[in-house]
């Protein structure tokens, strides 16, 4: 028990000190190659922060554990929304959007949507429903042409000025080195924590819901507190909105397409509440009135979700 008292902060604050590396790593490749901040956030960033839920979609998925595929991914989104934006938003003052950020939080709400119609439409009256191979392939086709579509049209006309001082190699292995450990070591950090919870008694239901839910996402979470240090909304919105979408569209799509598979229809309402917390984010970078609550009000919701799977688990 001692070296798990010693060994989760620790993880915990290597995943903190990689992120903001893996951050400045992106800024400065972003200035030096000429790539618009908004790719940068949207496709760099939210990528290779979503390489554990990748990982553990591959594993479940082999395994024919369809549930976990989906609360994993539906649970990931929630805390990236509800922990990520939620904290960067008392940190710093989000500035209205630019159209293409608007666009990519919606195309994430589209594909939440599409994965609730999917649960309500092929349950069939049973308790499960399916998540079918021809299903995965149009998510994907989606993802692709989303992924065409935003580097064909990016630029970075509006970007903020970038100051990139360390060389490119420098630069890479930021990058690189940092999204690496920011994988193992929030691995390490939940496996870490499930121990530490299971060994002072706390239920399971409790795990899942705030120790998993959350370490599961704390690189994207890391990525968007280290940028609101920098005073960069752009990479927040980017990272999160693009983590949405790569996880809703691009993993849940690679994870049917290795295995069709089942998973609980009771699932619809973390969607449901991914939905609602999605709307809260589009209205809160749209007006100006909501703006300077958006801290309050999408870290208040996941306090409230996380509240509620404990309520209906106990």
């Amino acid at each position: 028990m001692i070296f798990l008292l010693v060994a989760l902060p620790l993880c915990l604050a290597v995943v903190v000190i990689s992120a903001g590396f893996f951050v400045k790593g992106a800024v400065s490749v972003a200035h030096r190659l000429s790539v618009p901040e908004f790719l940068v956030g949207s496709v760099i960033v939210a990528i290779g922060t979503s390489a554990p839920e990748m990982a553990i979609n591959i594993s479940a998925v082999l395994e024919g554990a369809g549930d976990i595929v989906i609360s994993n991914i539906v649970g990931s989104n929630i805390v990236n929304i509800g922990l990520g934006v939620g904290i960067a938003g008392f940190m710093l003052s989000f500035d209205r959007a630019r159209p293409e950020y608007m666009k990519s939080v919606f195309v994430g709400l589209l594909g939440t949507l599409a994965l609730l119609a999917n649960t309500l439409l092929t349950n069939a009256g049973m308790v499960t429903s399916q998540f079918s191979l021809v299903y995965a392939g149009a998510i994907l086709v989606a993802f692709a042409y989303y992924m065409y579509i935003s580097i064909r049209d990016a630029d970075g006309s509006d970007d903020e000025e970038i100051d990139a001082s360390s060389p490119l190699w420098l630069a890479v292995i930021f990058l690189i080195g940092g999204a690496a450990a920011m994988a193992l070591f929030s691995d390490l950090a939940v496996q870490y924590a499930v121990s530490l919870s299971k060994i002072m008694g706390i239920s399971e239901a409790v795990i899942g819901a705030t120790v998993i839910a959350a370490g599961g996402s704390l690189p994207e979470v890391s990525s968007c507190i280290a940028a609101a240090r920098i005073k960069r909304p752009n990479l927040i919105l980017g990272n999160v909105a693009g983590s949405q979408i790569f996880n809703i569209l691009g993993i849940l799509g690679l994870s049917g397409l290795i295995r069709p598979f089942d998973y609980s229809t009771v699932l619809w309402v973390d969607m449901a509440v991914l939905t609602g917390m999605t709307l809260i984010l589009l209205a809160c970078i749209r007006y100006f009135a909501l703006r300077r609550f958006i801290g309050t009000l999408l870290f208040g919701s996941y306090v409230c979700y996380a509240g509620y799977l404990v309520y209906i688990s106990t």
